[in-house]
């Protein structure tokens, strides 16, 4: 993600492209240093008036400014666009300006001016440094006609030809040699676009910042803040978008290890984030490079999994996983606290006949009608599970035999209550087995055999609930 910038620099997938700015930056400082030479040393060259070349020098600093405002605000492809159209006109405008001012003797601003021009709308456009040096040799020949009729300055046919046949020539040799360089770009954008879509296609975020504003970023960037490429463009601040935390490293630290954060959607939710940020060059400028993957959705879908994995994908109850989890915490509070703790197995009679009669869709919803059924039996300390097929598990810490009797009879009576599946009425009953801890076993594994036990009892001797018996291993009513 940090070695090779010019990999974003041509990415333009609906958002900013990054560009290198430093060629403005020069021209930039050129312009400065012409509109300082024009008012320093322009009354030494043959012009029209003192007047005229200090307005020159004040419109060519002026101008100058203006133009480097318009490029500080560039953040995407079209604004990058219509900046360079602007600077474009405007430098042609000024050397004509010049061309008038120093209008007696105009080589220089033919040589020095004109082919800066020409050089730098090559860089700007397709085909832009014919464009410049078409443009130019308009506003030459407007000039020069200017010259011979209101100045009286004798018109050279030949000197005249040079000048065009060195704009267009210089425009023709640009235009050929500059869509090359593009060719350069247009194969790193080829090495390095599977990289960025592949970022996409993993959901991780890239945005990178120059002075803290957005330059470019990728859909899933998009994506995690609810953004519009709209909306970025726009160059909200970075600090607007991601919120560091105390333990995030510093700007300028070497530790590169992912971090935590949070980013402030479009609605304004708060998105925990794992970052990392890098220096995106070493040329001096604030760009930066951020990665980030969405914590939250990835932390919300391992939990998921987690109770996937212990939960019956059917009914939602706990799987015998999570049952025997909480069976053996309830039999370690159950022997600190010196209390009784009953457990419930429970087989359904006559399922097999719905699923041989109505089909396994029926079998199922009556398997989710029982599991409801249990569900709202319970208090918040107890737990029903399904063991699989038509077998369920009630939990029910803090309850002594008394109170499981009290239980299993209650669920005969509202288990055999008639379920009603696609319109047609289907009746099961219930065979339950009951074990109490500490009496018909003190681990787990034991009080399930033996409520597994009572259970197969009940259900031969022709359903409701039996209690298993330990000092013989049977069951009594």
């Amino acid at each position: 993600m940090t070695g090779h910038v010019s990999a974003f620099a041509i990415a333009d997938r609906g958002s900013a492209p990054i560009e290198d700015r430093r060629l403005e930056r020069v021209i930039g400082v050129l312009r400065f240093v012409a509109a300082a030479a024009i008012l320093l040393f322009g009354q030494a060259l043959p012009n029209l008036g003192a007047l005229f070349v200090v307005v020159l020098g004040v419109f060519c600093g002026g101008y100058g400014l203006l133009v480097s405002l318009r490029w500080r605000r560039v953040r995407t492809a079209y604004d990058r666009e219509q900046a360079a159209r602007f600077t474009l006109a405007a430098d042609i405008s000024l050397v004509g300006f010049a061309l008038f001012v120093f209008a007696p003797d105009p080589s220089w601003t033919i040589y020095a001016s004109g082919f800066l021009v020409i050089a730098t709308g090559g860089f700007r456009f397709p085909n832009g440094a014919l464009l410049a040096a078409a443009s130019l040799s308009l506003t030459y020949v407007v000039v020069m006609v200017f010259r011979a009729s209101a100045l009286a300055i004798p018109l050279s046919a030949a000197q005249v030809a040079l000048h065009l046949g060195g704009y267009l020539t210089a425009g023709a040799v640009l235009n050929a040699v500059l869509p090359g360089l593009d060719a350069l770009r247009e194969r790193d954008h080829d090495t390095y676009e599977p990289i960025l879509q592949a970022h996409d296609d993993a959901g991780n975020a890239v945005l990178m910042t120059d002075a803290d504003r957005p330059i470019f970023w990728n859909k899933a960037f998009e994506a995690l803040t609810g953004y519009t490429g709209a909306d970025l463009r726009k160059a909200p601040s970075i600090a607007d978008l991601v919120l560091l935390g105390e333990d995030s490293p510093a700007e300028t630290s070497e530790d590169h290890r992912p971090f935590r954060a949070q980013v402030r959607t479009r609605d304004g939710k708060l998105v925990e984030v794992d970052v990392v940020r890098r220096v995106a060059s070493a040329d001096g400028n604030d760009r930066r490079v951020w990665l980030l993957r969405d914590v939250t959705t990835q932390e919300r879908a391992e939990a998921d999994l987690r109770d996937q994995a212990l939960h019956d994908a059917l009914t939602g109850l706990p799987n015998r996983t999570l049952l025997g989890d909480r069976l053996e915490s309830a039999i370690a509070v159950a022997q600190r606290q010196d209390a009784a703790l009953s457990l419930l197995l429970l087989d359904l009679d006559g399922f097999k006949g719905v699923n041989d009669t109505w089909g396994h869709h029926a079998g199922d919803l009556v398997l989710v009608e029982i599991a409801s059924r249990l569900s709202g039996t319970l208090r918040e300390s107890d737990t029903a599970a399904r063991l699989g097929g038509d077998e369920f598990v009630l939990l029910l810490p803090a309850t002594p035999l008394v109170g499981a009797i009290e239980a299993a009879r209650a669920l005969v009576d509202f288990i055999v209550a008639p379920i009603i599946v696609d319109g047609k009425s289907l009746t099961v009953g219930a065979s339950i087995g009951i074990a109490v801890f500490p009496n018909h076993g003190r681990d787990a594994e034991v009080l399930l055999a033996a409520a597994d036990s009572a259970m197969y009892e009940a259900k031969h001797s022709g359903g409701g609930y039996r209690t298993f018996r330990a000092h013989i291993g049977s069951t009594q009513p």
